[in-house]
């Protein structure tokens, strides 16, 4: 039979249309929120805003301008931008670098690639990629993975460093109540008792020398 157009029905069929636009969204972020401040949000914005002009597309909308930790994709702008571009007519997004997208690693690559399905592709400012072939996406899930081996590494010297402080004798992170962060004539961070001190010290002998309640010890304060 040379006419196969029966059979066309009993073929798997690709439901979702895939409708390609010059309609794009930039996402910025930093990682803190002391970096918030300086103006690497307003200089992403910039640079990811001529990238577009250049490609000759069309801006839809901006999302992140703020501070968000990409160590996991559970962020609240982040995830407002998906959902943006998964229910309206956008093709890209655009972000300064691919870690600014995310650190996550292999999560991140599997929502690359669900956006892609859906025609939506990520491009990266600094590391222009061809999206359209599979040595474009080799090399962009590669940069996804470096970025979250890079965060991991920088974990695991802040974890070191804080180690060998603790095992120096050195308090870690916050002072707790009745003490106060400051530091030594080294220059060291260490803590101090602070005014609520005596009050705290006077609960513990309550408790440890008459066995008060915690409701005692609150109405003799």
């Amino acid at each position: 039979m040379s006419n196969l157009s029966q059979f066309q029905n009993f073929a798997k069929q690709n439901k979702q249309k895939i409708i390609r636009t010059s309609n794009a969204v930039i996402y910025t972020r930093v990682s803190g929120a002391k970096q918030e401040d300086n103006t690497s949000l307003e200089s992403q914005k910039i640079h990811c805003t001529s990238y577009a002009s250049r490609l000759k597309l069309n801006i839809a909308a901006y999302f992140g301008g703020t501070y968000e930790s990409a160590k996991t994709d559970d962020r609240k702008e982040f995830s407002k931008m998906i959902s943006y571009v998964k229910l309206n007519k956008i093709s890209f997004i655009i972000v300064y670098s691919i870690d600014r997208f995310s650190r996550a690693g292999a999560s991140a690559i599997t929502i690359v690639e669900e956006l892609k399905k859906i025609g939506i592709n990520v491009l990266s400012v600094t590391q222009p990629v061809d999206v359209e072939i599979s040595t474009g996406m080799f090399f962009q899930n590669l940069n996804l993975l470096f970025s979250k081996y890079d965060n991991d590494q920088r974990r695991d010297k802040v974890v070191m460093v804080m180690r060998q402080r603790l095992l120096n004798g050195y308090w870690i992170g916050r002072a707790p109540l009745g003490y106060k962060n400051t530091r030594n004539e080294n220059n060291v961070p260490v803590i101090a008792m602070d005014e609520n001190a005596r009050i705290i010290r006077n609960i513990f002998l309550c408790k440890v020398n008459e066995g008060l309640s915690n409701i005692q010890i609150v109405e003799r304060l």
